[in-house]
């Protein structure tokens, strides 16, 4: 009885260690991508144009692939 008791006792006691190490988890975040840094919102009127938000993309220059930043584009 008192083997089973100290069994008992380790499977518990090493189980609150696993619960307490995956409390202490670390979470991290990684965004890709071009974030909008407008103002105005996606689109928006000024001097009898509209401009309109065009977010990031890859290009191909010279052999290489380039991101170009998001910008505003009259339509």
């Amino acid at each position: 009885m008192r083997k089973k008791l100290a069994l008992l006792f380790a499977v518990l006691l090493g189980a609150s260690g696993i619960v307490s190490t995956t409390a202490n988890a670390i979470s991290l975040n990684i965004d890709i991508g071009d974030q909008p840094y407008y103002l105005h919102g996606p689109g928006y009127r000024s001097g009898g144009a509209y401009y309109a938000w065009v977010p990031g993309h890859w290009v191909r220059h010279h052999h290489h692939r380039v991101w170009v930043h998001g910008s505003y584009i009259v339509r």
